[in-house]
């Protein structure tokens, strides 16, 4: 916020604004800023007679009919639904034009219309391409208009579905079905369903529909699901039926979530015992073995290997690689690797591991033709190639450039225009919406005039995004732009952790996005989860604490923080420090392995696709900070020292 309340003061004192090409912004447009911004606050504290006259005077202003979006908002939020709500909503879709902010309107009256049980203009505003598909209203609306009062088709999708509804809804449901009760096939799919999803509760529920003959074996089935080895041992699924099959492929992975080696061995000696449908066979296979690799079993690769991998099973081909990594057995990685398609062969991180098992297996001159075409490249992979043999870091900024024509062409598109206009006035998810929207399907000499573009607007986040659509990898000063440098100085050397470290951390998190939070949870520059930073603040000595995680320094002091924290945890092994702070200490201390290893070979055997693809995102990204703010790389390999053992191991 810092930089708003300085933008704001210095307009308010007559100076003139600038963007960052050097060329003055037009005085309306930097007015209408001030202005746009006393209206929301006008706005957001009910002061209705100061608002409308403020929002009088901005009807050329771009982004505008944003605070007409935040007065419906409360308009809706505030009273019941009515008609004319539906009459203002349709108005503002015609006004503004903006279809995402429409939908966003349209959503939230038809949950008010819901929740206020208005029905007539619930289904009104259902039938609107831009409504929210709600089932559960949807058939209270239904059946309180009279239009429905059994389980019929959409009642059913429900009744069938394993999901705990909300109380009226559910409700509903159990009214419905007691009226009548469900077909024999509804019952045969909640039952199969609510298992495939692992709430077996769901299916208990409705076993007493089923004649005695078919509900002893079922009540059977899921009381063996606490215990699957001795039903399984038992002559209960003896027979080759359908039921039989189903509940014996379930109870098997049932039992590999605690015993793997053993349901696996199970499994490889009934299976020929029935008649199961390839895929099923294919799809239980392969789950048992991938569930052993994701623990690094030793037997992981042969149970791997011992299945014939479907052309598009790439995930299985590349899990053998890391099962074989592993244990470090290099002739079945260079196996492995031969049976990846040619494409995925080129790629660095499989063409490193081959030069890898070469160099291990005695082929020298083979793999060091590999670590030099790889040692070209600026990527995790590349650097660690370079280490290999001994080359320099292909580390250079190559600027994505475009000509005048292309950059004054989207000057004045006005989707860019609105996208610089949101940020200017701090609500920058709005701007990356509609730059984003822009980027789509762009053309590459468009996406490099956006790249430029972005970064004289100084929409830093925008040029790293613009930058990676436009495939420029070597594009460094805007893909890997130094931002909010002295709150990372300060919080480095307060928590004595690299600067440049801190942002690789950041640039891999948010790319810059000061105000994004993830699907999880986790909030602002560094990704905090709340509950972390929550920890964070009673170590420091604040147990309640109810700060900010958008404010700049806040996440920034808090994350350099917990980085030092998982640090001491590891006794200063950055790599494992790095991987605790994307998916927790408690998992790296399960993931280390049962003696010392080589740090390159752990990063790329780690189970979880996002932490292995962070960890050397991370490195790298620290690689060509290091650069940035010195000059001069550090080598990898010297922050890639041996993975200790598991303790007890």
């Amino acid at each position: 916020m810092k930089f708003y309340r300085h933008w704001l003061v210095s307009l308010l004192a007559g100076l003139c604004f600038a963007n960052a090409s050097g060329a003055s912004v037009p005085q309306d447009l930097v007015a209408d800023r001030a202005v746009f911004i006393e209206a929301q606050k006008a706005l957001e504290s009910g002061d209705l007679e100061k608002y409308k006259p403020l929002r009088e005077t901005l009807r050329d202003y771009p982004i505008a009919h944003y605070l007409d979006y935040l007065e419906l908002r409360q308009l809706y939020a505030k009273s019941n639904p009515v008609k004319s709500h539906v009459a203002k909503l349709n108005q503002f879709e015609q006004d503004s034009g903006d279809e995402t902010l429409t939908r966003n309107l349209t959503r939230q009256l038809q949950r008010r219309a819901a929740d206020e049980q208005q029905w007539a203009l619930y289904q009104g505003l259902e039938k609107s391409r831009l409504a929210s598909e709600l089932p559960c209203a949807s058939l209270q609306a239904q059946v309180a208009l009279g239009a429905v009062n059994s389980l019929n088709e959409d009642a059913l999708a429900l009744w069938t579905t394993a999901k705990k509804y909300p109380k009226a809804c559910a409700a509903l449901l159990s009214k419905l079905e007691k009226q009548g009760t469900p077909s024999i096939k509804a019952i045969w799919q909640r039952i199969y369903s609510s298992v495939d999803e692992g709430k077996p509760q769901f299916a208990k529920d409705v076993v007493h529909y089923l004649g005695n003959r078919d509900a002893k074996p079922v009540r059977g089935w899921l009381k063996a699901r606490d215990n699957p080895k001795p039903y399984l041992h038992s002559d209960a699924l003896k027979q080759d039926t359908a039921f039989n099959r189903r509940a014996l492929v379930d109870l098997v992975l049932v039992w590999s979530k605690t015993d793997p080696v053993s349901a696996m061995n199970y499994w490889q000696t009934v299976y020929n015992n029935y008649t199961f449908f390839k895929d099923r066979y294919y799809d239980t296979h392969r789950l048992l073995a991938m569930r052993g690799a994701y623990r690094r079993l030793p037997e992981s690769y042969e149970w791997l290997n011992s299945l014939q991998a479907r052309d598009d099973d790439l995930e299985l081909k590349e899990w053998r690689i890391r099962a074989a990594l592993y244990e470090q057995d290099w002739k079945n990685v260079l196996r492995s690797l031969k049976r990846l398609p040619p494409e995925e062969q080129e790629e660095d991180h499989w063409a490193y591991w081959e030069a890898r098992a070469l160099e291990e297996s005695g082929h020298l001159p083979q793999a060091e033709a590999i670590y030099q075409k790889l040692a070209k490249l600026p990527t995790y992979h590349g650097f660690l190639s370079a280490d290999r043999i001994d080359a320099n870091y292909a580390i250079a900024d190559v600027p994505v450039t475009a000509t005048d024509a292309d950059i004054a062409g989207l000057e004045n598109n006005i989707a860019l225009i609105r996208a610089r206009e949101y940020y200017q006035v701090d609500i920058p998810w709005e701007g990356r919406r509609e730059w984003n929207a822009l980027l789509k399907d762009a053309e590459p000499a468009t996406l490099e005039a956006m790249t430029v573009l972005a970064t004289r607007w100084q929409l830093l986040d925008r040029a790293i995004y613009s930058a990676a659509l436009a495939d420029r990898k070597q594009a460094l000063s805007q893909r890997f732009p130094v931002m909010f440098q002295p709150e990372v100085d300060a919080a480095a050397q307060k928590n004595d952790i690299p600067v440049a470290w801190v942002y690789g951390v950041m640039r891999r998190e948010s790319a810059y996005m000061r105000d994004v939070k993830s699907s999880a949870g986790a909030i602002g520059l560094m990704q905090l989860m709340p509950n972390t930073a929550k920890y964070v603040a009673k170590l420091q000595g604040d147990k309640n604490w109810r700060g900010d995680l958008t404010d700049v320094a806040t996440n920034i002091g808090f994350g350099t923080f917990y980085l030092r924290h998982v640090m001491d945890m590891f006794d200063d092994h950055q790599v494992l420090a790095t991987a605790s702070y994307n998916a927790g200490p408690r998992r790296v201390s399960i993931w280390l392995p049962p003696d010392p290893m080589n740090a390159d070979v752990w990063i790329d055997a780690i189970p979880y696709t996002e932490t292995r693809r962070y960890v050397r995102a991370v490195l790298a990204y620290t690689a060509i900070y290091e650069w940035h703010l010195t000059g001069q790389a550090s080598r990898l390999s010297d922050k890639l020292q041996m993975v200790p053992a598991a303790e007890g191991a």
